[in-house]
């Protein structure tokens, strides 16, 4: 597969040493430095969306000011520290980077017809489909108007292109669901543009506020846009590791609902003829049952394909690192690169 192929191995001591590291450190640990800046975040993030109705402000409570990691606006926030940004719109814009992917998360259930999110109901399955579409788009109305209250056009841009390809990407997912013979370049592309583009939206845009010259603008987007492919390759190698409890999702959600992701498409290279044919019949049909599902699992295990696409992740992982030598080495840098690291690691 041309595009696998491309990925190189990990093969300098330095690499090594830094996806070692990462094992020594729980992803909590790794947010230490920027915790401060995560609890302003949490504090305010509901005073930033005004609502004149009550299921709406439901609803947005219901997602926004629910918590979790806040990946996003962490990396963010890393990014700000390590140029020494501390100004007026630091919380602001990690603010618009959760709300577009709230957002985004709102529309995607309705349209995937999810019913659970983070162990939570999701807000379709409570309020409607039609609260959570409407909810959605005034939640992004609103990230819109804190970008352009930071008088960057470049900032505006970055965002307004973000929310493009993440519909763009949601779309290229639909057109191939149950499709066997999806490939690599496609399921990537699709990464890119559902995970990939907002965050390096993110990174770039600390960098527009912290000055950055525009090699390093560019060298942040690429480090956000690698890392955020490595980010979702994880979790598609963990629907066929993990365990609900600990993952808030049910195991196997993508493949019951139809979405072929790398741990299968690796199988099209290592599966025997005949169990190729079998997963290309049993997708086909549309309407998969338990024991189909389980079967295909199986074989990702007998495979090693899951594990397989972890080391894929990897890979992009220590090329997003690489993107940083454009900056002085430091300490924000190094807390940076260990958070990257520890992303695609989180699993230990």
């Amino acid at each position: 597969m041309e595009v696998l192929a491309t990925i190189r191995e990990i093969s300098t001591k330095a690499a090594r040493e830094l996806v070692a590291s990462a094992k020594d450190f729980s992803l909590d640990r790794a947010l230490t430095p920027v915790a401060a800046d995560l609890e302003d975040l949490n504090r305010n993030i509901s005073g930033f969306l005004p609502s004149e109705s009550v299921t709406s402000r439901q609803v947005i409570d219901h997602v926004v000011a629910s918590g979790g990691k806040r990946i996003r606006p962490a990396l963010y926030f890393f990014v700000c520290r390590m140029l020494g940004y501390r100004g007026e719109h630091l919380i602001p814009i990690a603010a618009v980077t959760e709300f577009v992917h709230a957002a985004s998360l709102l529309h995607d259930d309705v349209v995937d017809n999810s019913t659970l999110r983070r162990n939570k109901p999701t807000p379709n399955s409570i309020w409607g489909d039609q609260a959570a579409v409407l909810s959605g788009d005034l939640v992004y109305a609103r990230a819109s108007e804190m970008m352009a209250d930071t008088g960057s056009l470049e900032i505006v841009k970055l965002f307004a292109r973000a929310i493009r390809l993440m519909s763009e990407g949601e779309l290229l997912q639909l057109e191939n669901v149950f499709n066997p013979r999806v490939s690599p370049e496609t399921y990537l592309r699709i990464l890119n543009c559902k995970t990939a583009v907002l965050i390096a939206a993110a990174c770039r845009s600390a960098g527009v506020l912290g000055g950055a010259t525009v090699e390093q603008r560019e060298a942040l987007a690429r480090f956000g846009e690698l890392t955020g492919v490595a980010f979702q390759l994880i979790d598609d190698a963990l629907d066929y590791l993990s365990s609900s409890a600990r993952f808030g999702k049910p195991t196997l959600a993508d493949l019951k609902e139809g979405k072929v992701t790398m741990p299968v498409i690796l199988l099209r290279d290592l599966a025997t003829g005949a169990e190729q044919t079998r997963i290309s019949e049993t997708l086909a049909r549309e309407t998969l049952e338990d024991a189909d599902i389980e079967w295909i699992a199986r074989l990702v295990e007998k495979h090693g394909t899951a594990l397989r696409t972890i080391e894929i992740a990897t890979e992009y992982t220590l090329e997003a690192v690489r993107c940083l030598s454009v900056f002085p080495e430091s300490s924000e840098r190094a807390d940076l690169e260990t958070l990257a690291m520890k992303l695609v690691r989180r699993f230990n």
